[in-house]
C-alpha cells in the first residue's frame, strides 16, 4: 500500500509508506520507522526510530515506541502535521500512529481497528497488542 492516509479529520497525523527521497511533502515532521529504509529527507525534521517488524520487541523497544508515540501526538496538539512511516505503512508505522491515537484520547481497540480498515495495518500481532492494551 503506498503513499500515506490522514488518520485525523484535521489532517495532522496521517500514516504511510517509506516516502521517496527528495519529495516534499505536506509535513512538519517524517517519523522513519522501517529498519532498512533511515535516509535524511533535506527539508523535514526526520525522525529516525528504526524498528524490525519481525520479533516481539524488547521491553526498551517498547518503550521507545511508546515515547515516540506520545511526542508524536504533543507534536499534532501543537499544531503541527506529522506523518508516520515504515516500509509499506502497515505495522511499524502502524504502531506508532496508533499509540499517538490513544495518547490523543482514542480508546485502543478503537485505534487499532482504525488502522487495521485504513491501512491493512497492524497484522503483526506483537504491535497490534500494544496498541489494543493502551
Amino acid at each position: 500500500m503506498s503513499g500515506y492516509t490522514h488518520l485525523l479529520a484535521n489532517g495532522r497525523l496521517a500514516q504511510g509508506s517509506a516516502p521517496a527521497c527528495g519529495v516534499k511533502l505536506p509535513f512538519d515532521v517524517v517519523v522513519l520507522a522501517a529498519q532498512e529504509y533511515q535516509p535524511s529527507l533535506p527539508g523535514h525534521e526526520v525522525w529516525h526510530v528504526p524498528l524490525d517488524d519481525g520479533p516481539p520487541p524488547s521491553p526498551d523497544e517498547r518503550e521507545r515506541i511508546r515515547r515516540v508515540a506520545r511526542d508524536v501526538a504533543r507534536r499534532v496538539r501543537a499544531g503541527q502535521r506529522v506523518l508516520v512511516t515504515c516500509w509499506q505503512g502497515r505495522n511499524r508505522s502502524g504502531v506508532i500512529a496508533g499509540l499517538a491515537l490513544v495518547e490523543l484520547g482514542i480508546p485502543g481497540k478503537s485505534a487499532a481497528r482504525f488502522i487495521r480498515r485504513a491501512r491493512n495495518g497492524l497484522t503483526n500481532p506483537h504491535f497490534l497488542q500494544m496498541v489494543v492494551d493502551r
